[in-house]
């Protein structure tokens, strides 16, 4: 149960709209009466409309004018709350006695009724939200198939930022982030953003400056968050909160700042999760184009660029001041991972745009600096690169070991799309990756640390080193020879042609960095806390494992190859529990698994691997010469019966039964609508 603030009298109720408007109920009066000041202006300022026949729900609750905005009043708009309006019931008579059901509290389109009670502050934005079905109340029916979302109270509504304010007031971080979910089904999808994935992406404001700012800056960003935190609840309408995200961010005409780059960003992952390949790709253009524009590649947008805080806002010490700078060069750099990451995934050469653009932001700090209010003087990215050759010892985040990581995958990318093992921008990329680990500090090679937690980000540092070696040596070894496809979503077909020459230490290189990427599915951490990317960076390599098992591998390490993929279809099937993209890439696996083991070893095996044994490697031609020789495969594979070659990872280890139960078989987490 996460505590609750001063002033809360009971525990609070959860209110969620069908478009993504998540509230909760708490019978915290300080919170509202946080923008009194606030309130207190509109009810001097004289009235600049006529009175309207409509009123939202939290107007009326406050006994306020409103303007009957769509799909957000003025006043609601202003102060960041939840607008939601209510379908009059003047002249109604009651419910007729015989040949009708009951009809539940109707409500407004911005479309319909609504668009003709009148316009936002913004002017003009009525008749753009009038062309696009956007409903505002809860008992709207969403278009898609989810079920009906239990309608609250309007005396119940409140903004869900100030309740994190009435439970986090005096908190730096979230309980649940270190321990596990809240037991409560009040649990708000922003509380779960940052309880299960925040860790993982961590560039927004920590909790406890989050409630310090005001909510009209959050305005864009604050749907995208709900997306997020909705694939951690079961039963949750992903969809409408999706479509909500979209709506703000391409609807409402997004201001272009930092915040909006920030929703970008966040929504983009949130689209690749979901497996919108394209989407998210077409997102994450957008948001760089932005950062570019508004110079968030330069270091003094932390300082000048990225709106000075105003005096009115409630943030008001230096050191909120120094979390919000360190905000903004984190969301720089997460933008720079998501632009390296997806191009990586989807070998686009062209696609890691931002790893061409100048950039003078500094390296953001350790996460528990950054969690805790403390922000030490950035180092530059100059220092980092010059660190070897300082005297004295340097001390640089795990954060800053990413950045690099992801840097050296733009040098595996601009490669190319060669198999030729001399050229010297391949050795030049591996003697970085080399390089790489040769300077980690001994501090930094452990990933659980003394606190028995992993380090995320140096976790994904490591998957991505790992992710680029076979991504560089794969192409130049024989293990883009296999029986069946390796195509999946997050493998694309390589296009590459296999040396004519056995390369066995690119082999083993990439086979040693699949079976890295295999060993950090057994960190003692829930998978569903890593990147969603870890989905795709698995999938590479289970697909070098079952390359390997076409060909080359036999015995011992034939049976440890193929441990190694039950172990990746294990917590593929683990994470198919909260990505779409992981239900996805699983069935392609399971599929690709499937054939390879039906496939029996062909006769004359030992032969043809000669003395190099299960480590030996044949080439293109020798292989196709004796599918030839021996008159194809196919005879092989017509001859086995229906019942054959079952899949082994159906006899595999169970993963994650205990992070089942600690995300979904904790009472009170499944979705109700309430």
């Amino acid at each position: 149960m996460v505590p609750t603030g001063p002033g809360t009298a009971q525990s609070p109720e959860q209110y969620v709209s069908p478009r993504g408007s998540v509230t909760t109920n708490g019978g915290n009066v300080g919170s509202v009466a946080q923008n009194s000041s606030t309130a207190a202006q509109f009810r001097r300022a004289p009235p600049a409309t006529p009175p309207v026949p409509l009123a939202c729900t939290e107007c009326r609750l406050r006994h306020l004018k409103c303007d009957a905005g769509v799909p957000t009043c003025g006043r609601c708009r202003a102060e960041g709350r939840s607008c939601c309006y209510v379908k009059s019931r003047r002249g109604w008579k009651g419910r007729k006695r015989k040949g009708s059901t009951a009809t539940s509290t109707g409500c407004m389109t911005s479309g319909t009724e609504a668009s003709e009670t009148g316009k936002g502050e913004s002017g003009g934005e009525g008749d753009y939200v009038g062309k696009f079905e956007f409903f505002v109340c809860t008992s709207c029916q969403h278009p898609r198939t989810h079920p009906p979302i239990k309608q609250q109270s309007p005396a119940l509504l409140t903004n869900p930022l100030e309740t994190l304010r009435s439970y986090h007031k005096h908190s730096t971080q979230f309980q649940a982030q270190h321990e596990q979910v809240p037991h409560s089904p009040a649990a708000t999808l922003i509380q779960l953003y940052y309880a299960y994935f925040h860790s993982s992406h961590p560039f927004m404001l920590p909790p406890a400056y989050l409630v310090k700012t005001i909510a009209a800056k959050l305005t864009h960003l604050m749907p995208v968050v709900r997306f997020i935190g909705s694939f951690y609840a079961p039963n949750a309408p992903r969809d409408s909160f999706r479509d909500a995200a979209e709506y703000t961010l391409f609807r409402q005409n997004a201001p272009r700042n930092g915040f909006t780059v920030q929703a970008m960003l966040l929504f983009a992952i949130g689209l690749h999760a979901a497996n919108e390949q394209e989407k998210s790709s077409q997102v994450k253009d957008v948001a760089v184009e932005i950062a570019i524009e508004i110079g968030m590649n330069r270091e003094e947008f932390a300082y000048f660029g990225g709106e000075k805080i105003p005096e009115d806002i409630l943030m008001t010490d230096d050191d909120v001041e120094r979390v919000m700078q360190e905000s903004w060069r984190r969301t720089w750099w997460e933008l720079y991972f998501l632009d390296g990451i997806l191009a990586g995934v989807h070998q686009r050469v062209d696609g890691f745009r931002l790893w061409m653009i100048e950039c003078s932001v500094p390296l953001p700090c350790e996460e528990s600096e950054y969690n805790n209010g403390r922000i030490p003087p950035p180092m530059s990215l100059q220092d980092f690169d010059d660190r070897t050759f300082s005297d004295e010892p340097l001390d640089f985040s795990s954060y800053a070991y990413r950045v690099e990581a992801i840097r050296i995958l733009g040098q595996v990318l601009a490669c190319g799309r060669t198999s030729d093992p001399d050229d010297p921008r391949a050795d030049a990329a591996d003697a970085s990756l080399v390089n790489w680990a040769l300077h980690l500090p001994e501090e930094k090679k452990e990933l659980v640390g003394k606190d028995r937690k992993v380090d995320e980000m140096l976790f994904q540092a490591h998957m991505i080193v790992y992710a680029t070696s076979i991504y560089l040596h794969r192409p130049r070894s024989h293990l883009v020879v296999s029986l069946v496809s390796d195509e999946t979503t997050c493998t694309p077909t390589t296009g590459y042609t296999a040396s004519h020459h056995p390369i066995h230490f690119h082999t083993s290189k990439a086979v040693h960095a699949a079976n890295a990427i295999s060993k950090l599915v057994t960190l003692p951490t829930p998978l569903i806390k890593h990147t969603p990317f870890f989905t795709c960076v698995l999938t590479l390599a289970t697909v070098v494992h079952l390359s390997a098992c076409s060909w080359l591998l036999s015995g011992d390490e034939g049976y440890l190859a193929k441990e190694r993929i039950r172990l990746g279809i294990g917590a593929l099937k683990t994470l198919d529990e909260v990505w779409g993209v992981a239900g996805c890439v699983l069935q392609q696996v399971k599929g690709a698994a499937r054939e390879v083991f039906r496939f029996p070893r062909p006769e004359g095996w030992a032969e043809l691997l000669g003395t190099g044994g299960a480590a030996g490697v044949i080439t293109e031609e020798e292989m196709m010469r004796y599918i030839e020789e021996e008159g194809g495969l196919e005879g092989d594979v017509a001859g086995l019966g229906p019942g054959d070659g079952e899949l082994a990872s159906q006899a595999g280890v169970l993963l994650g039964q205990e992070v089942g139960e600690e995300v979904y078989g904790v009472p009170g987490l499944e979705w109700d609508g309430n």
